[in-house]
């Protein structure tokens, strides 16, 4: 029961004292509850506050110091498991309305709540409001501060009083003299002002002149020049030369940004070159500079100038303007341009001159050489047309000697030659003329417009072409199947136009194909006359062939399947096992057998037992799968009635069991007490025979759990030194023939199922007791292996034969040669079952007569 419901506990917590609940979870401290009496201390009567952080529910106090010591005391209490007492605090808590803070002090007690002794599960807060006691007591200590304060003012007052009145009389003859020096001050300043104002009047009229002389200066210069004011630079005082090669009036220019009336300055290098005067004070000077100036009706113009930027400086060191001098000498480096151009032409011209007398002369000497190599090039060709000719031959030979016959056709003549191997080919007389007629009337009729369509096709576009049709021979009417392959050899002076060609005779593949095509027609037949799911695959793994039953059972299109396949519509939980399989027999050309449930056109899904076989070419080379798939629904949904069928007998057998096990203890404990040896021997007999019933029945069951997933992985927290030391404690209680020894160097902390792991060591280490002899020793060593914990156990028995550690996991599996050994063969199974489940491994090593050692590894920590 809940102690927070029970009557008691209501009772002590609904007084008068504020009390609250809080969940030890630092740093939230969750509101659990708590009574009236705080509802109404803390104004919290109109809203509910429960499930609420405690900062939630109340916000921190930052500004008076409250919440931190609050919050000190409730870690303190939460990590030190003690009652804390917290002194007196300001904490302001929200008004009724939540509009509003209202001042509120505290006196704070801390009492920790633990279900287990250890560390405390939540915090008894009793909460007492002493605002109105601060505040009297505050009060009560204003009025004594403010009447002795008032006390020592006054004192201090009249002591001030008198001193002032001393030191009034002494400044009263200070001020005296203070006028006196005053007076005599405002005359000189009067005096002062007065010269400075002529002073200035005097420089004005200096710097207006100055100015003047300078825009005369300016004006009169023989070179553009302008004035650039600060760093924005404003133009001023543009000379008529500036404005000229500007394009512009004054107006358009004065007062304004250059680059505002040129912006396409901004581009170009001047404005950095104006910013680096002012910075370093220094002048630039560039000559002969290409700019470009955009004139007022959009036509830009490139110039040619030597420019100068000079500062003039302030009075205070800085530069005020910058002078900005131009020469525009665009007309004489067009004027240099245009003369360093006539230059080279001239010098082009002449060497010109110089080459074509050479290469008059180099031309005469080839024409002499032209003449020599002519009569040379004459004999050579009398002597390539003798080796072509001998070339001709000896492709005729070797034609005829490859069972290859050729042709030529002139189409404009008709004239048609071909050999005596072609003439064999045809069955047509081995002498005599032979025209196109004669050789289209073998051709069985219905090819006639593919080898036309052919040699139109070749004729036009001027590409070889290669045709096969069947023939029936003129002399044996015995159909033959030929291959033309050529091509048309264009028009020259000396021949017309014609095909040129060889003709092979291919009876004996075309048979074979037909041969290889009857023999799929009947795989295909048979596949989809078949129930058998059938696919075929090649060797990159792509699908080529479904039969009918593939589409019959997904609901999709052979074009479907050939395309997007079937392996979306296999269940999650069995996709990737079955994908590993096939991916692992196809990377190492294996056969493989896999089970896995496939979702069909109704919207269940069924159970298909699918077999691979790989594919060879003649050669040897990989191939691909051919596949087959059966439907195994019915044989699992017998296996599950089977596993249910166990199951429930298995649960059955144990009621009884249990009511045996009872009465025999009952015996055992009267044989005790009346010293009844033989009965108790028995008993205890008995009692073993029992419990390994016990033993058997929980395997089944365990069984029929695991293959109806009804065998559950509940993973905790756990030591797993801790249950070694249980597991081979209570192995000891029961047998006493055996010494087992534990080797750990250090506590191993793991997340995995403790019972289900309790229960893989104790199979172990009682298969160890088993097949080993008494007296004997069992060693059981558990290490930290990176991120996996590996228990084993030793003992020093019969040990396994070579053949038999293969099969030793399988289920209902014994050693032939142990049957004198109780037992069904499905601890190791279930052993092994378990370790998979938590992503681990099992395995054995041993040797006959030697002993064996049993080992299984874990992951330390996973979810």
């Amino acid at each position: 029961m809940n102690v927070l419901d029970s009557p008691l506990f209501k009772t002590l917590f609904e007084d008068d004292v504020p009390r609250i609940i809080l969940a030890a979870d630092v740093p939230d401290y969750t509101i659990i509850t708590y009574n009236e009496t705080y509802k109404k201390a803390t104004n919290t009567t109109n809203r509910e506050v429960r499930g609420q952080s405690l900062w939630v529910a109340f916000p921190k106090d930052e500004i008076h110091g409250g919440a931190e010591i609050l919050e000190r005391g409730l870690a303190e209490a939460t990590d030190k498991n003690k009652k804390i007492v917290l002194p007196p605090f300001r904490y302001d808590i929200p008004s009724a309305d939540e509009n509003t803070n209202e001042t509120r002090w505290w006196q704070i007690e801390i009492e920790p709540i633990s279900s287990n002794g250890e560390k405390a599960d939540s915090l008894l807060v009793k909460t007492i409001n002493i605002t109105e006691q601060v505040k009297r007591n505050k009060t009560i200590s204003n009025y004594i501060e403010r009447e002795q304060s008032l006390s020592n003012e006054l004192a201090q007052t009249h002591e001030e009083l008198a001193a002032s009145n001393e030191e009034l009389l002494a400044n009263l003859e200070d001020l005296l003299v203070t006028n006196e020096a005053l007076s005599q001050s405002q005359n000189e300043l009067q005096s002062l002002n007065r010269e400075l104002e002529n002073r200035v009047e005097a420089r004005t009229i200096d710097v207006q002149a100055s100015k003047l002389l300078l825009q005369n200066i300016i004006s009169t210069a023989n070179i553009a020049m302008t004035l650039l004011k600060g760093e924005d630079l404003i133009i001023e005082l543009p000379n008529p030369k500036m404005l000229h090669i500007w394009q512009r009036d004054l107006k358009a220019v004065e007062g304004k940004k250059i680059t505002d009336v040129f912006p396409e300055l901004k581009n170009q290098r001047f404005p950095q070159l104006l910013a680096d005067v002012f910075r370093t004070g220094e002048r630039i000077a560039m000559p002969q500079v290409p700019v470009d100036i955009s004139y007022p009706n959009g036509e830009i113009k490139l110039i040619y100038v030597d420019f100068s930027y000079d500062p003039i400086f302030s009075k205070d060191g800085k530069v005020e303007y910058i002078l900005a001098s131009v020469n525009d000498i665009t007309e004489q480096v067009e004027n240099l341009k245009q003369l360093e151009e006539s230059k080279s032409e001239l010098q082009a011209t002449t060497e010109e001159l110089a080459a074509s007398n050479e290469e008059l002369s180099a031309t005469n000497e080839e024409l002499a050489a032209t003449n020599e190599e002519l009569q040379e090039a004459q004999e050579n060709l009398s002597l390539k047309i003798d080796e072509l000719s001998e070339t001709e031959e000896s492709l005729r030979l070797a034609l005829a000697s490859g069972n290859l016959g050729i042709y030529s056709i002139e189409p404009s003549t008709g004239k048609f030659d071909i050999s005596s191997k072609a003439r064999e080919f045809y069955g047509l007389a081995p002498e005599g003329p032979i025209t196109w007629i004669d050789v289209t009337n073998t051709v069985v009729p219905e090819y006639l417009h593919i080898i036309e369509q052919a040699r139109i096709n070749a004729l036009k576009n001027q590409l070889p072409f290669d045709v096969q049709y069947p023939i029936i021979q003129s002399s044996t009417k015995t159909i033959k199947w030929v291959r033309v392959v050529g091509k048309s050899v264009s028009e020259t002076k000396l021949r017309p136009a014609r095909f040129l060609g060889v003709i092979i005779d291919i009876t004996s593949e075309i048979e074979y194909r037909h041969t290889l095509e009857e023999s799929e027609d009947r795989f295909r037949n048979m596949a989809e006359a078949t129930d058998v799911f059938i696919a075929v695959g090649d060797e990159t793994s792509n699908a080529t062939y479904f039969n009918s039953s593939w589409s019959d059972i997904t609901g999709r299109t052979m074009e479907s399947l050939l395309e997007f396949g079937w392996v979306d519509l296999v269940h999650a939980e069995d996709r990737e096992r079955y994908l590993n399989i096939y991916l692992n027999a196809f990377e190492n050309k294996l056969p493989f057998t896999g089970e896995f449930r496939l979702l069909n056109k109704e919207g269940e899904y069924v159970w298909l037992l699918a077999k691979g076989t790989p594919r060879f070419h003649a050669d040897g080379t990989f191939a691909g799968y051919i596949s087959t798939s059966i439907d195994i629904s019915e044989l699992k949904r017998d296996e599950l009635r089977k596993n249910d069928f166990i199951g429930m007998v298995s649960h059955e057998l144990k009621t009884p069991l249990t009511a045996i096990s009872g009465f025999v203890q009952v015996l055992q404990s009267r044989a005790k007490k009346n010293d009844d040896d033989y009965a108790l021997l028995a008993l205890n007999r008995a009692y073993n025979q029992v419990k390994k019933m016990t033993t058997m029945i929980n395997g089944f069951l365990n069984v029929s759990r695991l293959e109806s997933g009804k065998l559950l992985i509940e993973k905790s927290h756990f030591q797993l030194d801790e249950l070694l030391n249980e597991l081979i404690d209570e192995s000891d209680l029961v047998q006493f023939s055996h010494e087992i020894t534990l080797s750990i160097k250090e506590p191993i902390s793991i997340y995995a199922d403790r019972d289900k792991i309790g229960s893989v060591i104790s199979n172990l280490l009682s298969n160890a007791v088993k097949y080993s002899a008494a007296n004997t020793k069992i060693g059981v060593n558990c290490q930290i292996s990176g991120d996996k914990a590996i228990i084993s156990v030793t003992d020093e028995g019969i040990g396994i034969d070579a053949e038999d550690l293969e099969k030793l996991f399988d289920r209902y599996y014994r050693v032939g040669k142990h049957h004198t050994v109780s037992g069904f063969g499905i601890g190791l199974y279930l052993s092994a079952e378990i370790v998979e489940r938590h992503n681990g491994k099992i395995g054995v090593t041993s040797k006959a007569g030697e002993g064996s050692t049993f080992y299984f590894e874990i992951p330390i920590e996973q979810a």
